[in-house]
């Protein structure tokens, strides 16, 4: 019986590299994301690399949307013993006093919410399986503070903390429940937020990269493949021993 596994988040950049590279290891996956995109991205994992792949359009942040979900792990017909907990957005770059409660809300329901109907919903899933992995994706935004952007931080730290107590709660049931926190990842999200941020500052593109990218001590942006490796390596047996921990893949712009 294969191994499957759930990724949400799965048309964006690191989700994308991520089912690449858990189908290039062996695994079945049902790929989750509100753009029609996820589809596309299955048909092309699944042809590379000869694995069973299904993408679902759904929105992670009501549970009443879990239903195609379902029907997809149940048609692999393998085991559930991955939970990859991808998905999430940045907020409108501004600061608190002009920040609109309705894009907390936003922020708040995608980047955690919806990270805890998963847990709440699968977690009895792979119990039954004999137990798994869950890993988050976290930021080292989630750390610490950052200026102009209060909710994308506050929902970060939110879930290091949600990835916690799922560890303690899960660990008798031999489910290990980790999260790998980012720094600043090449893809279309964190440069749509350079953009915006320099806008704020009334600085240039460029400047505002030099800026961040400055901060960080490898001297460059992370590649989604090198944030994928980590989640792979913590739903691996390699990472075994590894559970309530948060693995930062920043390239050094912070130490923790």
């Amino acid at each position: 019986m294969s191994n499957v596994g759930i990724i949400t988040g799965a048309a964006g950049g690191v989700g994308q590299v991520t089912a690449e590279r858990f189908a290039r290891d062996g695994w079945d996956l049902v790929l989750v994301d509100v753009a029609d995109q996820v589809k596309n991205v299955a048909a092309q994992v699944a042809k590379a690399t000869g694995r069973k792949v299904v993408g679902v359009v759904a929105d992670i942040t009501k549970e009443s949307s879990l239903g195609p979900i379902d029907a997809a792990v149940h048609d692999l017909g393998g085991q559930l013993k991955f939970l990859g907990l991808i998905a999430a957005v940045l907020q409108k770059v501004g600061p608190i006093e002009t920040l609109d409660l309705a894009e907390w809300d936003r922020v708040l329901n995608i980047n955690v919410r919806a990270n805890v109907i998963l847990i709440k919903h699968y977690a009895p899933m792979m119990k039954a399986a004999g137990g798994g992995s869950i890993v988050t994706v976290s930021s080292w935004y989630g750390r610490t503070g950052h200026g102009f952007f209060s909710a994308y931080c506050a929902s970060k730290a939110a879930l290091i903390s949600l990835t916690h107590s799922a560890a303690a709660e899960l660990v008798a049931d031999k489910i290990r429940v980790n999260s790998v926190a980012p720094g600043n990842v090449a893809t279309s999200m964190h440069f749509t937020a350079l953009r915006e941020e320099a806008e704020k500052r009334g600085i240039t593109f460029e400047e505002m990269k030099k800026i961040e990218w400055d901060k960080i001590p490898l001297g460059r942006a992370t590649d989604p493949a090198e944030i994928a490796s980590a989640i792979a390596f913590l739903a691996s047996v390699d990472g075994n021993y590894l559970t309530g921990a948060t693995i930062d893949v920043n390239g050094g712009v912070l130490f923790s």
